[in-house]
């Protein structure tokens, strides 16, 4: 593991600070903060990484960049305490301007960064549960697949799913399984596998997953299929954070029942925008939240040819 050695061209250089480098959502915020830097001279390097995320990695991600004496970093955040206890100390020694995207600090360490770019992780778990909701009035019991337990994004995303299902006038309707939530820790297979048990519990009528894993698995179209009818009669309601291109392509396919997906295109720009603010000597707003793009359909649907 080691960060990619930029070019040595003037201007400004930024660390872009993935959870992995492998995760394709992060090189899209990559790629959009790099196009935006190149228009000003200015260079961004992707590092945290490859393959299977782990906070100890991101750590020691952030220590090499460090130095190399960058102007900021831009961090999604693994494990908000490992990292203000480890090599945070040194962001704040050297003084290096640093915004998060994605996944944020967890509360108590929000002052470790200037300004966090994102989605909304709270609402989003929140409007995953409302999707579910229209397309199931009459309640039924959910279950939530994650990824990692320690990830604050994830997290926040899972307060807002149980926050919308179980409280207010819906919760007489609403139970959640028991074991929810169900991490697959990054394993699209492991994923798939946990999809395959909750569509084949009776007891389980909506399946809430606060991110793309199993969907992103190769056998996702192929398992499905063989639920078809059940989601078409709405006896399985399917609910996904994200709407990569392969799952929109599952969507049209009518193989899932709602795409939420995150901006990460803009995600990228306003890290590079930011960066050089604090650069500067600016200020940047505390939060910014960035759109979500809703897919839905209803579930009576006719079963594809």
């Amino acid at each position: 593991m080691g960060v990619a050695t930029p070019c040595l061209a003037k201007g400004r250089l930024f660390f872009v600070v993935a959870k992995s480098e492998s995760d394709l959502n992060f090189v899209r915020v990559y790629n959009a903060a790099k196009a935006e830097a190149e228009v000003h001279g200015d260079r961004v390097v992707l590092t945290g990484g490859k393959g299977k995320a782990h906070f100890r990695i991101q750590d020691e991600s952030i220590r090499e960049a460090l130095r190399q004496s960058p102007n900021g970093l831009a961090v999604s955040v693994l494990r908000s305490e490992y990292l203000v206890e480890n090599s945070f100390r040194q962001v704040h020694e050297t003084g290096t301007p640093v915004v998060t995207f994605d996944s944020d600090f967890s509360e108590p360490y929000r002052s470790m960064r200037a300004g966090y770019i994102g989605t909304d992780n709270v609402e989003l778990g929140r409007e995953l549960a409302r999707q579910a909701q229209k397309l199931r009035p009459q309640g039924g019991v959910a279950v939530i697949l994650t990824g990692g337990l320690d990830d604050t994004n994830l997290n926040d995303r899972i307060s807002g799913v149980r926050q919308q299902l179980v409280s207010g006038d819906a919760g007489s309707r609403w139970s959640l399984h028991a074991r929810s939530p169900i991490p697959c820790r990054d394993n699209y297979e492991q994923a798939l596998a946990q999809l395959r048990n909750m569509l084949d519990d009776p007891e389980v009528n909506v399946i809430i997953s606060v991110g793309w894993w199993a969907e992103m698995a190769e056998g996702y179209a192929s398992l499905v299929e063989n639920y078809r009818a059940q989601l078409s009669r709405g006896d399985k309601v399917l609910v996904f954070a994200g709407a990569h291109p392969k799952q929109r392509e599952l969507f049209a396919q009518r193989l899932s029942h709602v795409n939420i997906g995150l901006d990460f295109e803009e995600m990228g720009r306003l890290v590079y925008k930011y960066l050089v603010r604090l650069d500067k000597g600016r200020t940047i707003p505390e939060v910014t939240y960035t759109p979500m793009d809703i897919l839905s359909q209803d579930c009576q649907y006719a079963p594809a040819r």
